[in-house]
């Protein structure tokens, strides 16, 4: 996933061509080289930062509000062994690092892939396995592949999964044991909007819905902000974004699922909204379907000049309800976009919150392992290569 900066949030009220500049300027220089054009429309809203939400159910997508019901199978949780890796690429300045593979116990670096620099989508696909997407060259499109880890943590040769995707992937996410593979991609020219799919790795079949837009706004669209969630049995996509009006100003911030059975089509006529939030309520930052899909757990981000505060609990799919607050972290000196990870047995997230630099050079980030069952958070430190002022770090992306 491209993550968006802490404290960024679409402008409601500025020019958009003005805002369409400034994002161009932003974006990463390996994308501008390759020609890609995603247009991500942010503006800085004082005291205020992103957050976003995964939702889940098992009931048929239609169109609805917050409190549109959505039947779903009660939530069964038993309690799980920590898994022993998480699988990671670390995002810079100038997109995203190599494939890592981390101790689940402690963060410490097992294994990198240097040649799988520019990960543009990792997700984790069963025991020790991950599904993570390329570029393919230097084209516009992706190419996804499996990687299987040794009883070690070393990750063995990548091995192709489906045809070559048009777009460079903004998230990845799978279900069914990794049979089902979601993801969010963006297009290749200026002003192409983005498009979700899915592709089952059983049959080979694919479906795809569009007029998106990935990490920003375009008048009359539904905006993803944040990263894509899978259902464990594969039939539900999650995101969280905008809703945005037709003279392209943010209304709401929503959280929205879409069948994965829907028919083919635009992405705001086939999922429905499961939360929704005003434009200038605390951000929805990231959120992952528990595996039953009854509920979602929803990291939401506030802050200040004084200080930045990451929150995560654990919402209701049918109604949007808060279930219970899990953990609230505050990050110092600098917050962290708030990409958390659910393990495939739905017990524990991931949460990095925050960013510090080092008298040594070497920044240390900081993530927040949550034990969901009971509530206990243990704080990992991770440190991160020195970059000499070069392609500062800006976060991490994790799965297991």
């Amino acid at each position: 996933m491209k993550t968006v900066p802490p404290g960024w949030r679409p402008d409601a009220g500025a020019d958009p061509e003005a805002l369409i500049k400034e994002a161009r300027r932003r974006q990463h220089r390996r994308y501008l080289t390759a020609g890609l054009a995603i247009v991500v429309i942010l503006a800085a809203a004082a005291g205020v930062t992103l957050s976003l939400t995964r939702p889940g159910g098992h009931s048929p997508s239609r169109r609805g509000s917050a409190h549109q019901s959505t039947s779903v199978p009660s939530q069964v949780s038993a309690p799980s062994a920590l898994p022993r890796f998480f699988a990671d690429d670390v995002t810079t300045s100038e997109g995203s690092g190599p494939l890592e593979i981390r101790s689940a116990a402690d963060g410490r670096l097992v294994a990198q892939l240097e040649h799988t620099a520019g990960v543009d989508g990792l997700a984790a696909a069963g025991a020790d396995s991950y599904v993570i997407a390329l570029q393919a060259g230097q084209a516009c499109a992706t190419r996804l592949y499996r990687v299987q880890l040794s009883g070690q943590g070393r990750p063995g040769e990548l091995a192709p999964v489906g045809p070559e995707l048009p777009g460079l992937v903004w998230s990845l996410t799978t279900g069914a044991g990794g049979g089902v593979v979601g993801y969010a991609i963006s297009g290749c020219a200026k002003g192409d909007r983005g498009y979700i799919g899915v592709f089952d790795t059983r049959t080979g079949r694919s479906r795809q819905w569009g007029d998106v837009s990935l990490g920003g706004v375009s008048p009359g669209s539904v905006a993803m902000s944040g990263t894509l969630s899978m259902s464990a049995n594969g039939r539900w996509l999650a995101f969280t974004g905008w809703n945005v009006g037709s003279n392209g100003r943010v209304m709401t911030q929503v959280v929205r699922v879409l069948s994965t059975a829907a028919p083919a089509g635009a992405v705001a006529e086939r999922s429905h909204v499961v939360l929704s939030r005003p434009a200038s309520a605390p951000e929805l930052a990231t959120a992952s379907l528990s595996p039953g899909g009854s509920s979602f757990y929803l990291c939401t981000q506030t802050g200040s000049r004084t200080g930045h505060v990451t929150n995560v609990a654990r919402y209701q799919t049918s109604t949007g309800k808060l279930l219970e607050n899990l953990a609230s972290l505050a990050a110092a000196p600098t917050q962290m976009w708030c990409s958390m990870a659910l393990d495939t047995s739905g017990q524990f997230l991931l949460v990095p919150y925050s960013l510090s630099p080092s008298p040594a050079g070497t920044p240390v980030l900081k993530v927040a392992r949550i034990n969901t069952a009971t509530r206990a958070v243990t704080p990992l430190t991770i440190q991160l290569p020195r970059t000499a002022g070069m392609d500062p770090e800006t976060g991490m992306n994790a799965a297991w």
